[in-house]
């Protein structure tokens, strides 16, 4: 028995398989760009949790990821407004070793922080920074450029027609 839902598709492959496809393709800033958006949901989170025991560190954080989400967000989102006003003034952060760059350096700065006033997870939100870093910097060298198929969310690896008719046979009871 196969369970029906927005994530299970037996019409062609799932968001899933897409995003596999993209990687097999080898598009750093694919890898990049997921990176971002997760680093940022994985450190606000984490860093949340165990507010108490990383407490300054946890500020700082936080306080970064809201400037990689702050750059991500116009180029991961175009449903809202405010995303395509800031997308405007993001312009710079186009040019992929740039923001690889500044992903690196935002990594160095977490492990000082570390060093500073301690905070168990910060190693493992540095070196997750510096990873996606690296992912843009590939990208830049392997001639991938930002293009304006970037600006939707389909340039993910997610097909969003596959998924707005999923879950509209889901919510009419169709599946």
């Amino acid at each position: 028995m196969q369970a029906s839902g927005l994530l299970n598709d037996s019409s062609g492959p799932s968001w899933y398989q897409d995003l596999q496809q993209k990687f097999k393709e080898g598009k750093f800033k694919t890898y990049a760009r997921w990176g971002g958006v997760g680093n940022v949901v994985v450190v606000i989170f984490l860093s949340l949790m165990f507010f108490t025991s990383m407490f300054p560190t946890a500020i700082f954080c936080c306080a970064i990821s809201v400037i990689v989400g702050i750059l991500e967000l116009p180029f991961c989102c175009t449903c809202l407004p405010i995303c395509q006003e800031i997308q405007k003034y993001m312009t710079v952060f186009e040019v992929y070793w740039i923001r690889g760059v500044l992903y690196v350096g935002l990594g160095v700065l977490i492990f000082m922080i570390y060093g500073y006033f301690g905070g168990f997870l910060a190693i493992f939100f540095a070196i997750a920074y510096i990873l996606d870093g690296l992912c843009y910097i590939l990208a830049h060298f392997k001639g991938e450029t930002h293009s304006a198929s970037d600006n939707k969310v389909e340039s993910l690896g997610v097909d969003t027609n596959k998924l707005k008719a999923k879950a509209a046979a889901t919510a009419m009871g169709i599946v």
